[in-house]
């Protein structure tokens, strides 16, 4: 038998992990949370809005995370007239170094039937990192 690894821990030292207030978000957040756990990952977690509840979203986070692992929040306010929530999302990215992001495949979208929305759709194909969707 031999000695287990801890390559996975190199893959996901820091983790971002972007909100939306769906289910779909916060199990991705909660797969962030277990990689800190288990690995020491470092998790950012952020909101991208236009006009923003704070203090509902924070919450909402703070719960999930239930004082588990330590954690960085952001909210990140933008115009839809002058960029996008996955346009703002990259842009923090490169911005900042990330080894890994963890998103919901579908967010508040009302049509069931999509496996896949378009903000996780252009994160996974524009992010220049690993990207993990949690349906």
């Amino acid at each position: 038998m031999t000695e287990p690894t801890y390559t996975v821990s190199f893959w996901l030292r820091k983790i971002l992990v972007p909100i939306d207030g769906s289910e779909n978000s916060f199990r991705a957040l909660d797969l962030a949370i277990d990689f800190a756990m288990r690995y020491g990952s470092q998790i950012s977690v952020i909101h991208v809005c236009e006009e923003c509840n704070e203090q509902a979203i924070k919450e909402k986070v703070e719960k999930r995370v239930n004082g588990r692992v330590d954690y960085e929040f952001k909210i990140i306010k933008y115009s839809s007239k002058e960029s996008s929530i996955s346009n703002e999302i990259l842009r923090f990215l490169s911005e900042n170094s990330y080894d890994a992001v963890i998103l919901g495949a579908r967010g508040l979208s009302i049509n069931s039937d999509i496996n896949i929305g378009s903000i996780a759709l252009s994160i996974s194909v524009n992010a220049p990192t690993t990207v993990i969707l949690v349906r």
